[in-house]
């Protein structure tokens, strides 16, 4: 299954993005730039039309007022200030008073040296000789819409101070003013306009190589990435077969054929290791078999183990019922020498005989669980294990030996449930144990056993405890390692096929032990398990 790259991950949605991002601002800037040049050519060609206008008619009316042809003056003023795009011709004199003027309302008015039209020449406080045209320009808002103003001094010349109608004189630079005011706003409007076509043009630019891009990127970024994380997926899933369906022949081609080829190098790999892992199951199996049989008979050297330890016990057990069956005997063969039997003496010898046959019974038990204990044979489970009689059984076994060290044996039982398990191996486990102890406790000493149901696990307790010498702590993590024994004449196996038979009944075992004070030997075996996944 081939996850879902969220969105704003996506490797289409990054180029775009940054791509965008890049487009906006260069052409941005483009933009930004050509408006401003547009509009810095446009003013300036304004201003280049208004210095010629002012100059043209600064010298045109030059003759006019050399004579004082006033009226002709006026006439002229007139005459170009009804133009429209002209706001305003004006001609001060040197003291700021309008002389002729477009706008016959202002003639002989005073303009003060600071207002648009004066502070160029009077910034400083005197009026400068000569300016350069951008200081002659001034821009200026009237009327809710933008003014350009042209000054133009009026200088002083020889044809004008040695004329008869004037009395200026050589010292004088400057005469006065020429002043035409022009309106801009066609200016603006076609500003405006440009601005607004050159920023659609930069809006659609910026569409079209976005979506060229994003085309050009889908095609041959994202197709090609997204072909080879599908095949990268089915490789991983396991698909060795897949290929990427990529055919160009840039740098995602050879991407694709380098995927092709390491693809089939792991298929092969792949068939190697299932071979290699098939070959090394069947080695497993094969070990596997020997291990368990390997186990098994550990198993039964444990248990020939365990017999031989109670070889002297069983003897002298079988031995007493032997004894008293032989005394019989010989007593019954007396009276029956005699041939004269009377009725009480045929009434002792059937007591007898009855005393011979409990003894002979005790014998054939003890003889058969032995044989049961030694014999090699597969599990068998059953489901009506009483786990009181099988302490029973095995300290019956163990009831000489027990004696013979002067034990002190208490039995706190319980009323227990019933279990699952295999009656032959648990009695193992419990002789096991008890021998241990037995063992534990030469000088002679008190073993009590503590069976219990709890409810709440569904797990029934056995708890063996004795008062012997205890277990050193160093010792007490390596006891259930087999072949590990602190006894000279010991198997090291008796505690460890302990662990594995109630590990395979599900069950758990723990031992406590403090030196000097003894050791606890707590069991738990479940009430009921699944057989198939018991490891019987």
């Amino acid at each position: 299954m081939i996850n879902r790259v969220p969105t704003t991950y996506s490797l289409t949605f990054k180029l775009t993005i940054w791509v965008g991002i890049t487009l906006i601002l260069f052409i941005g800037i483009y933009a930004y730039t050509n408006i401003a040049a547009q509009r810095e050519t446009l003013l300036n060609e304004a201003i280049l039309w208004a210095k010629q206008l002012s100059g043209t008619l600064t010298r045109s009316l030059r003759f006019n007022m050399l004579h004082n042809y006033r009226e002709a003056v006026h006439h002229a003023i007139e005459t170009v200030g009804a133009q429209e795009e002209i706001e305003k011709v004006r001609i001060f004199n040197k003291d700021g008073q309008i002389m002729f003027s477009s706008d016959k309302k202002e003639i002989g008015t005073m303009v003060g040296k600071t207002t648009e039209a004066c502070y160029a020449c009077h910034l400083e406080g005197k009026p400068l000789v000569r300016l350069d045209t951008p200081s002659r320009a001034r821009i200026f808002k009237s009327g809710g819409k933008r003014i350009l103003g042209m000054i133009t001094p009026i200088y002083n010349g020889p044809d004008c101070y040695t004329a008869k109608c004037h009395a200026h004189s050589p010292e004088q630079n400057v005469l006065g003013v020429f002043d035409v005011t022009l309106s801009l706003e066609n200016t603006d409007k076609i500003i405006a306009q440009v601005t607004r076509k050159t920023i659609l043009f930069a809006i659609i630019t910026i569409m079209v190589v976005s979506i060229v891009i994003i085309l050009v990127i889908h095609r041959y970024v994202n197709w090609p990435v997204k072909e080879l994380v599908k095949a990268t997926t089915q490789v991983a899933e396991g698909d060795f077969n897949y290929e990427a369906k990529i055919f160009t022949k840039d740098e995602m081609g050879m991407l694709s054929e380098s995927f092709a080829r390491m693809t089939q190098r792991l298929k092969k790999a792949d068939e190697e290791l299932k071979e290699f892992i098939k070959t090394l199951e069947d080695k497993v199996e094969e070990r596997t078999s020997a291990l368990k049989e390997a186990q098994a008979q550990l198993i039964q050297s444990e248990k020939l183990a365990s017999i031989g330890k109670l070889s002297a016990t069983i003897a002298h057990e079988i031995n007493n019922p032997l004894n008293g069956i032989l005394t019989y005997t010989k007593l019954i063969e007396r009276k029956l020498a005699s041939k004269n039997l009377s009725d009480e003496e045929i009434t002792k010898i059937s007591s007898y005989l009855s005393v011979m046959e409990r003894e002979t019974q005790r014998c054939s038990t003890i003889v058969r669980n032995l044989l049961d204990f030694s014999r090699q044979r597969e599990p068998s489970l059953k489901n009506d294990v009483n786990i009181n009689l099988l302490i029973e059984d095995a300290v019956t076994l163990l009831s000489n030996h027990i004696n013979l060290q002067e034990i002190k044996l208490e039995k706190v039982f319980s009323q227990v449930p019933t279990i699952t398990a295999d009656p032959m191996q648990l009695r193992q486990v419990f002789l096991n144990i008890i021998l241990n102890s037995c063992e534990a406790l030469e000088g002679g000493g008190k073993i009590t056993i503590y069976t219990d149901f709890i409810e709440k696990e569904e797990m029934v307790l056995i708890k063996i405890v004795d008062n012997g010498p205890g277990i050193d702590p160093d010792i007490l993590p390596k006891i259930f390692d087999p072949f590990f024994t602190t006894k000279e004449s010991g198997t090291g196996l008796g505690l460890s096929v302990v662990y594995g038979i109630v590990s395979s009944h599900r069950g758990t075992l723990n031992i406590e032990s403090v030196p000097a004070h003894g050791t606890t030997v707590t069991i738990k075996l479940p009430r009921t398990f699944n057989v198939e996944k018991g490891g019987m």
